[in-house]
């Protein structure tokens, strides 16, 4: 009866198998490069939520794809103020650790896939640092593990 008792005691005081985590970040139209660690493990999901534009005043908000469309002709002449010339004004850019910048959507869909996810990533509006101030909103990225 003593050892029942005693095994059942262990049974219950041992610890659960470890559950999925979110890792999430608000990443902030008004801020530049903003970082998230991820511990070891494998990437279950990518998720957002959230909007954010570029010259609040005068464009809509846009998810992480960024603007297109009317939006992205007339943002046209102002490409300089772009962080990356080869993404939409808007987009969402990750940077990794090895510094390598691809838009948020490319990153979400390479990420269930890599191995060994481990590391900090840097996340951004593609908007050039001198130009954040009249940003407005915030993208919530979350990274189930």
């Amino acid at each position: 009866m003593l050892l029942s008792r005693l095994a059942l005691g262990l049974l219950i005081t041992l610890p659960a198998p470890a559950l999925a985590a979110d890792h999430c970040l608000d990443v902030q139209s008004k801020k530049g490069w903003q970082r998230l660690s991820l511990p070891d493990g494998k990437i279950r999901r990518v998720a957002y939520s959230g909007k954010w534009s570029v010259i609040a005043a005068l464009y809509k908000p846009v998810g992480p794809r960024g603007y297109t469309g009317q939006d992205a002709k007339k943002l046209g002449p102002l490409y300089g103020y772009k962080f990356n010339q080869s993404y939409a004004f808007g987009e969402m850019l990750v940077r990794d650790q090895a510094g390598r910048i691809v838009p948020f959507a490319e990153f979400a869909a390479l990420a269930v896939n890599t191995r060994d996810p481990a590391g900090v990533y840097a996340f951004r509006i593609n908007d050039k640092d001198i130009a954040l101030w009249d940003n407005a909103g915030a993208i919530r990225v979350c990274i189930t593990m």
